[in-house]
């Protein structure tokens, strides 16, 4: 009778252990995220002819700044293309809309230098792009751009956190009146054009 009130005794205790909210383990269920920029792509990979969505955040609390254009054939981004275990970036010019066609020309003059643009604080900078480019050719005609060859590919943004006011703005008329300060760069994904 002893060995029975005890074994029931151990089961009683056994079984109130298992219940008790001492015993459960408890998971975070989120990590903490730190604010950051992030450039990215829509997708991993495109078929010939389709158009690249990019996408630039801001997720800090103050703006950045970077180089922007009015022209459609300069950009603010740069691109890349991974060749030989590094990544290589290209030269190149966009190309123009001409009545309802693409179509590049060599301009020969020395492009814009841009201007400093805002992005704010929590905000996005969107950007589609048809993978053509223009390619350096002597011509006196239009002609027509090229597809991006087939390769593996990323993004590329200059910015920085603060601007700086630009010295002999006068003896040197070329140079921004207003420049980047501290030049950071942030890489967007990887993605593969076919």
């Amino acid at each position: 009778m002893k060995y029975l009130l005890f074994v029931f005794l151990l089961v009683i205790v056994l079984i109130s252990a298992g219940c008790s909210e001492s015993s459960t383990v408890t998971t975070p269920t989120s990590s903490a995220t730190f604010p950051s920029i992030v450039m990215a792509t829509d997708k991993m990979q495109y078929v010939h002819g389709e158009m690249v969505k990019l996408k630039v955040t801001n997720g800090l609390d103050v703006p950045i700044w970077y180089i922007g254009y009015p022209q459609r054939d300069l950009v603010f981004w740069d691109i890349e293309r991974a060749q030989n275990n590094s990544w290589q970036r290209l030269n190149f010019l966009l190309p123009m809309i001409e009545g309802n066609r693409e179509v590049c020309r060599i301009i020969l003059y020395e492009q814009p230098i841009g201007a400093v643009m805002e992005l704010k604080p929590h905000s996005d900078l969107l950007y589609e792009w048809n993978p053509k480019l223009c390619t350096d050719k002597t011509v006196t005609e239009p002609f027509e751009p090229e597809m991006i060859k087939p390769g593996r590919y990323r993004f590329a943004l200059r910015y920085s956190l603060v601007t700086v006011k630009s010295e002999d703005i006068k003896t040197e008329p070329w140079k921004r009146p207003i420049d980047l300060g501290e030049i950071k760069i942030i890489y967007s994904n990887e993605f593969v054009l076919e």
